[in-house]
């Protein structure tokens, strides 16, 4: 497992148009940046677990300082990718700090390890999940995604719906 330390940036989000977006974790610790592979599903539960692990810590971050965070935290363009996402862990620390590891799909040897603040942490979470909320509407007949050029609802067994 590779130590980090402190992250300077950490940002889960998405590039692309809705419905061709590719999700990632950015990541920029020791003047190294790195860019991990994530499913919108993961991206999606990294968001909520935030949430629920401030909250269960008591944990409450400065408003403000969350405020301010939040525009910065957009992906640019990706560099070379570490790993593909396999889990997520967050632990909050007795210093209010929280510990992640993020471990490769692929090799659970293959992690990284970092410290964030709560208010980075709650900034990357908030966006995160603005993020996911933007993706394709959902269908209110089959609960899929719709496509941009139309989609064919299995619920109306395979006919275009409106």
């Amino acid at each position: 497992m590779r130590d980090l330390g402190p992250a300077e940036r950490f940002v889960a989000g998405a590039i692309g148009e809705p419905g061709r977006r590719h999700f990632y974790i950015q990541v920029t610790a020791a003047g190294e940046e790195l860019w991990l592979h994530a499913e919108k599903q993961q991206v999606a539960a990294l968001g909520s677990q935030v949430m629920t692990l401030l909250a269960a810590a008591g944990i409450q971050p400065d408003r403000q300082a969350v405020d301010a965070l939040k525009p910065s935290l957009v992906l640019g363009e990706p560099g070379e990718e570490l790993f593909a996402v396999g889990t997520v862990q967050l632990a909050a620390l007795e210093s209010e700090l929280v510990a992640v590891v993020i471990t490769s799909l692929e090799d659970d040897d293959e992690a990284i390890r970092f410290i964030v603040a709560p208010e980075q942490l709650l900034a990357m979470a908030e966006v995160a999940l603005e993020v996911v909320a933007a993706g394709r509407p959902i269908c209110p007949h089959c609960h899929l995604p719709e496509d941009p050029e139309g989609h064919r609802c299995p619920a109306s067994n395979g006919h275009f719906a409106d």
